[in-house]
C-alpha cells in the first residue's frame, strides 16, 4: 500500500520541535510557554515567602526546572543565539523571584551566588557529557558521527568532547 507523505514545516518528536530550517524556535517558544506554565505553579514554593532556604531552593531549581529548560539541549544547542539567550532569560527570572533580588543586582552575582552555572555553560557540560559516552563506542558509524561533528566546523560545536 503506497501512501503519500505530506511535507510539514515543523514536527514534534519525544518534545522535540524540528523546523525545516533547524532554527528551533518554535521549540525555544514552545519550552518557554511550557516553563512558565509549571513555573507559576510552583513559585509559591520557590518565590519569597516561601520556608525554604535558599539552598533548596537553588536544589528545587536546579532538579525540577534547570532541566525543562534544557530538555534536548545535545540536539538544540546549535541554535541561533538569540534563542539560546531566551532561555537564559528565563533561568535569570526565576532566579530573581527565588532570591527576592533587587533589580540592580547582576545575573551573573546571583548565578555566582547559588552555584548555578550560566545555560549556555551548563548545555555544553552535559552536552560534553552525553557526546563522550560515544568516544569508544563499538558501532562505527555512532564513531563516524563523533568524528563528522569535529571535523565539520560550519557551526561552532559546543558538544566537543575533546576540549
Amino acid at each position: 500500500m503506497e501512501e503519500d507523505l505530506t511535507w510539514e514545516n515543523q514536527v514534534k518528536y519525544l518534545g522535540l520541535i524540528v523546523d525545516s530550517k533547524l532554527s528551533f524556535r518554535q521549540h525555544t517558544k514552545y519550552n518557554s510557554d511550557k516553563f512558565w506554565n509549571k513555573g507559576h505553579v510552583i513559585i509559591p514554593l520557590i518565590g519569597k515567602q516561601s520556608p525554604l532556604s535558599l539552598n533548596n531552593k537553588a536544589l528545587f531549581f536546579k532538579q525540577i526546572l534547570r532541566p525543562m529548560l534544557t530538555y534536548s539541549a545535545t540536539i538544540w544547542c546549535i541554535t541561533a543565539k538569540t534563542h539560546r539567550r531566551k532561555i537564559q532569560i528565563l533561568q535569570n527570572k526565576i532566579l530573581l523571584i527565588m532570591t527576592n533580588a533587587p533589580w540592580f543586582v547582576r545575573n551573573d552575582v546571583i548565578h555566582k551566588d547559588l552555584k548555578i552555572e550560566m545555560i549556555e555553560g551548563h548545555v555544553k557540560n552535559i552536552s560534553r557529557k552525553f557526546f563522550s559516552l560515544f568516544q569508544n563506542h563499538k558501532n562505527p558509524l555512532i564513531n563516524g558521527q563523533i568524528e563528522y561533528a569535529h571535523t565539520n566546523r560550519k557551526y561552532p560545536c559546543l558538544h566537543s568532547a575533546t576540549k
